[in-house]
């Protein structure tokens, strides 16, 4: 009998661990309505995941929406509040690491492939991204070529609140 009650808590204290967030070091990004973690992103509400994207071929990427069927998705790390990922530059030549820029109200978050000031990112609980401590304020607004890109506190008709988790897997 002891052994029976020792294994069910052993499966019990697994399967709690492993709802609980931990300290993400190379994950992704997801934008979702819901700002309560959960072990498997797929079960995130209204989720998106992100990509970097890039209109005109300029400098600075940004996050977009995407939809189920991408090729690939940007994985990232987070040191000293910048967030960084390894992307092609662009037209595809090189490859090279982006940093994200410092976050401001009003702008999209962006990404330059050139080394950063300390940022004002963090995850909160391990998994919630936050500006300068702030949880809400990101939003998902219709940018350049109409496309669905994340702002800080941006402004607009098209604009919807979202909150950003970083997860292991991709949600679809």
């Amino acid at each position: 009998m002891r052994f029976a009650s020792f294994s069910l808590l052993a499966f019990l204290f697994a399967s709690l661990t492993t709802a609980l967030p931990t300290e993400l070091t190379n994950f992704l990004l997801v934008t979702t309505n819901q700002s309560t973690a959960t072990s498997n992103s797929s079960t995130l509400r209204a989720v998106s995941a992100t990509s970097l994207f890039d209109p005109y071929y300029q400098p600075t990427l940004y996050l977009r929406l995407t939809g189920p069927g991408y090729g690939s998705l940007p994985n990232f790390t987070l040191t000293s509040g910048t967030l960084h990922t390894t992307t092609y530059g662009p037209h595809g030549i090189g490859v090279y690491e982006y940093n994200s820029t410092t976050v401001i109200a009003g702008q999209q978050l962006g990404f330059l492939a050139a080394e950063q000031p300390a940022g004002n990112l963090a995850l909160d609980a391990g998994y919630l991204l936050t500006v300068g401590g702030e949880k809400e304020g990101w939003m998902i607004c219709k940018g350049d070529l109409e496309q669905d890109v994340l702002f800080w506190k941006g402004s607009g008709t098209t604009c919807v609140r979202t909150f950003v988790h970083g997860v292991r897997d991709a949600p679809y």
